[in-house]
């Protein structure tokens, strides 16, 4: 014979169960608090993890297949990531594009997505931080980017290497090379043919930009004070004002600094601005 205990347990079993949902801010989701957590950490997980690997970068489907037939929680889900990222590694996903600053088109998203930082700038120039052997390599990228700028977007790639060999960077183990490869596979910087031809037929020239890593990670903003900074205190008084006009900027450093918008130069080739300085 069965106890009644026994009966009740087996008529619970049967009884139906209700639902749990989660809630975040103002949205009730139809899922469990655990899941949704789940899915948070994943995302998180999977976002810190992609920008050690060789693209550097994770994709919306990729988030997305996290979620399996929960799909439609995407856009909550990753606003929490992007809430937990800040909070905890203080950083946060930005969204990659396919245009460079230079040129009248509009930068379209990839949904594709890289960590940067969010700590603020004092803290990571502080003794805090131990960057290591990647100080040489952000300094150089910083040079690059800022030779790019102060030429409206956009220089030869053998104007560039004339850079080079005047900061004697140029040696023959190729090491410049080899870093200028890394910044383009880590996408910081993109190169590209020119379309027109010499004689042969043959396109004779490269041009090189700031790339989508760039453009998301680094504000024009920071290039504009590195450039001050290396001219130091012997920097003439129209520094910024030169800078501004050479990069071509329309953002608010030109509006503090009443340069205006740099006009165009008519019949400029592309990548030798008459706007440029040189550093």
């Amino acid at each position: 014979m069965r106890d009644v205990d026994d009966d009740d347990s087996d008529q619970d079993d049967h009884a139906p169960k209700t639902i749990r949902q989660t809630t975040v801010g103002t949205k009730v989701l139809d899922v469990l608090p655990e899941d949704f957590e789940r899915f948070v950490k994943d995302a998180v997980r999977l976002a810190v993890f992609s920008s050690h690997s060789e693209a550097g970068a994770v994709k919306r489907d990729d988030i997305k297949a996290l979620l399996g037939v929960h799909t439609k929680l995407y856009d909550t889900v990753f606003d929490k990531a992007q809430e937990r990222l800040r909070n905890v590694f203080g950083m946060e996903m930005a969204e990659l594009t396919t245009k460079g600053r230079s040129g009248k088109n509009e930068e379209k998203g990839t949904k594709t997505y890289i960590l940067r930082s969010t700590l603020p700038s004092d803290l990571l120039a502080s003794e805090s931080l131990d960057w290591d052997d990647q100080l040489e390599d952000q300094g150089l990228l910083m040079v690059i980017l800022s030779l790019i700028m102060v030429r409206e977007g956009v220089i030869y790639e053998s104007h560039l290497k004339q850079h080079f060999r005047r900061l004697m960077l140029m040696d023959e183990g190729g090491d410049i090379d080899k870093k200028m490869d890394m910044f383009l596979k880590k996408r910081y910087l993109e190169r590209s043919k020119l379309e027109h031809l010499d004689e042969s037929g043959e396109k004779i020239e490269m041009e090189v930009r700031w790339g989508a890593r760039a453009r998301a990670e680094i504000p024009e903003e920071n290039v504009v004070q590195f450039i001050e900074e290396i001219f130091g205190p012997e920097a003439p008084k129209t520094l910024r004002e030169s800078i501004v006009k050479a990069s071509n900027l329309k953002s608010t450093t030109t509006a503090q600094n009443g340069a205006g918008d740099a006009a165009s130069t008519n019949g400029a080739p592309t990548g030798s601005s008459s706007n440029a300085i040189l550093l």
